[in-house]
């Protein structure tokens, strides 16, 4: 049980420390002059970060011979649920942080998109009619507090002229990942299974990402006339820039699924949440952006009220005292 508590925290880690390091690199990626002179490269950035992340999760699927499995997916009510989800998280959710990126910075962006859980679990109330508990309630409420006084900070105006505008899409990245939340919570908790098919959350995930590669590809960067910005990618061999970033992201999410599995989906988000601090972290040594108390106190903040959202922490003392009266019954 130890082994896979030590796993679970250890993957849940993971999941943090790859989300900060890739929130970062995107933002360092997208200072190259063929991203930042075309007027598509932020959705250009979105769309080949998730495309080399659906090509990653392929390749992952395909050496664990799950690859057909994924794809069977499609059948499904739940399948096609997480294809409705996808359309709400992808392309909305991932193009308003990469422009919350660019625009207000990674530290910032990064340090408010954790709440996302926090506005599922408001909007899960709303929709789906979910109960929230009062240690629920105050986790999200310090995360809201510390998000909006990151959002009314003091930054460098005339290296980030375009701040609020960031922190605006950034706040339309943690709705769209929060509605997807909603519509995969309902798929998996309403929609029955169909009998004949089995399947695992990577594939759902594969599936996920599938969907929002040909969402851009044939509607988003075609609209946006994006095509010609990853031509110039390609021949400048940048595009490989992104190939590396997005397995940052694949073991983001297969990393996120493996914490889920050995310690919960509680522990699990409350993790994920630590991106932010590692994003603030990374900001400084790669992009040398200042650690400013400020921008570290509401991260601290919105971190900590993540874990009192998604922890309960009476429980798990609970739980170790059951464990501690068994063992000591079975001496």
């Amino acid at each position: 049980m130890e082994s896979k508590l030590k796993k679970g925290l250890l993957f849940g880690g993971l999941v943090g420390f790859a989300w900060g390091l890739d929130t970062v690199l995107m933002g360092l990626v997208g200072q190259t002059e063929i991203l930042r002179n075309s007027p598509s490269g932020v959705l250009v950035s979105a769309f080949l970060h998730d495309s080399f992340c659906f090509f990653w999760l392929v390749l992952a699927m395909f050496f664990k011979k799950e690859l057909i499995g994924a794809f069977q997916l499609l059948k499904t009510k739940k399948g096609k649920a997480i294809c409705l989800a996808a359309l709400v998280g992808a392309p909305i959710g991932m193009s308003g942080y990469v422009m919350g990126i660019k625009y207000a910075a990674p530290a910032y962006a990064s340090s408010i998109s954790v709440i996302y859980p926090g506005v599922g679990a408001i909007l899960s109330y709303f929709i789906l009619k979910e109960k929230i508990s009062k240690r629920a309630m105050f986790g999200i409420g310090i995360s809201l507090l510390g998000s909006v006084a990151l959002g009314y900070s003091k930054v460098n105006i005339a290296e980030y002229p375009h701040f609020y505008k960031g922190i605006a899409f950034t706040c339309l990245a943690v709705l769209g990942w929060a509605l997807e939340g909603v519509i995969v919570g309902y798929a998996m908790k309403k929609i029955k299974n169909e009998d004949n098919i089995k399947s695992t959350p990577q594939q759902f995930l594969t599936l996920r990402y599938l969907t929002s590669f040909v969402c851009y590809a044939l509607i988003v960067i075609p609209f946006v006339s994006g095509y010609g910005t990853v031509g110039k990618l390609i021949k400048s061999y940048e595009i490989f820039y992104f190939a590396g970033i997005a397995i940052l992201g694949a073991i983001t999410y297969l990393s996120w699924y493996k914490a889920v599995d050995h310690i919960g989906a509680a522990m699990g988000t409350a993790l994920n949440s630590t991106a932010a601090f590692w994003a603030i972290i990374f900001s400084f040594l790669i992009l040398g952006t200042p650690i400013t108390t400020y921008l570290m106190v509401c991260g601290l903040v919105i971190i900590l009220g993540v874990f009192i959202f998604a922890v309960d922490i009476g429980e798990i003392i609970d739980k170790i005292k059951m464990k501690k009266i068994k063992k000591a019954s079975e001496k």
